[in-house]
């Protein structure tokens, strides 16, 4: 068995790491992925501490009144 010396070996590493430039940078990443990620169909959820005192001040009566309720999706 031939053994290499450490010049082919850091010859060898250099042409590996100016590939792996050449191929990094050759991929196009300006485009969105061809269709979305599918979703698992489960729910999010997450832990919100509320300021009470701070959501009774920002809720006054007219913005109340002026309130529109959140758009919802529809199934299509």
């Amino acid at each position: 068995m031939k053994r290499f010396g450490i010049r082919t070996l850091v010859v060898a590493a250099g042409v590996a790491a100016v590939v792996s430039t050449v191929v990094a940078l050759r991929q196009d990443t300006s485009e969105p992925p061809a269709s979305p990620p599918e979703s698992g169909g489960g729910t999010a959820t997450s832990d919100v501490q509320r300021d009470q005192r701070g959501v009774e001040e920002y809720w006054t009566d007219r913005r109340m009144e002026e309130a529109e309720p959140a758009p919802m999706p529809t199934e299509e």
